[in-house]
């Protein structure tokens, strides 16, 4: 009996002992043989940082990178990125749409996107005659893109324009990304080439 009451305390004894064990591991995790990777040092992103030989935490993106959303220019084989003090190389008409390729699916991208950011102002048939402008409460009649002075803009101008805003119209870029930025455009010059197809139409029937 005295013998079987003994195996009974050393069992409990052993049973709290690793219970008690177990409870102290968990608040003690151990020697961490490199702190430094459990825990690193946070750096401000304007703070100084003495790792890097220019001292900025800010670090720039590896060259040739290319932000999500932004399109590659097909022949430099760069990020484009057109700058607000570039109009003038914008005006020139050297500013070609990057998009690799025009599809019908890019067109009807384009549209929706111009129904819905520019046919308010614009008109959905791009004649200048949208609802904010024929309500009265616009000064001034948005472009007609049905004009000759817009058929012949080039397609940089029009890319600077959504870009950085012109005249009454501000800019667009933080509701369009770049690459939805080409696609209105195409749409629009897809539009405009419909119409430079019936003006040519209608000259070679008068000369007939």
């Amino acid at each position: 009996m005295r013998k079987q009451k003994l195996v009974i305390g050393l069992s409990a004894g052993m049973l709290s002992l690793a219970l008690f064990a177990c409870q102290a591991g968990r608040n003690n995790p151990g020697r961490i043989y490199a702190p430094d990777m459990y825990y690193s040092r946070a750096y401000d992103a304007y703070s100084v940082n003495l790792v890097y030989p220019d001292s900025m935490s800010s670090r720039p993106p590896v060259p040739g990178t290319v932000p999500r959303g932004h399109t590659v220019n097909a022949h430099e084989l760069l990020p484009f990125n057109l700058p607000q003090s570039d109009s003038a190389y914008a005006v020139s008409g050297q500013v070609k749409n990057p998009l690799p390729v025009i599809t019908q699916a890019t067109l009807e991208e384009g549209q929706r996107l111009f129904n819905i950011y520019c046919a308010i102002c614009h008109g959905e048939q791009l004649d200048g005659q949208g609802p904010l402008y024929k309500s009265g409460k616009f000064p001034v009649q948005p472009a007609n893109f049905h004009l000759p002075q817009y058929l012949k803009m080039p397609e940089g101008t029009m890319f600077y324009s959504v870009t950085y805003g012109k005249n009454l119209m501000g800019s667009y870029a933080s509701q369009l990304s770049e690459r939805q930025r080409w696609e209105v455009i195409a749409y629009i010059k897809s539009v405009q080439a419909k119409d430079l197809a019936k003006g040519a139409d209608s000259t070679s029937v008068a000369k007939k």
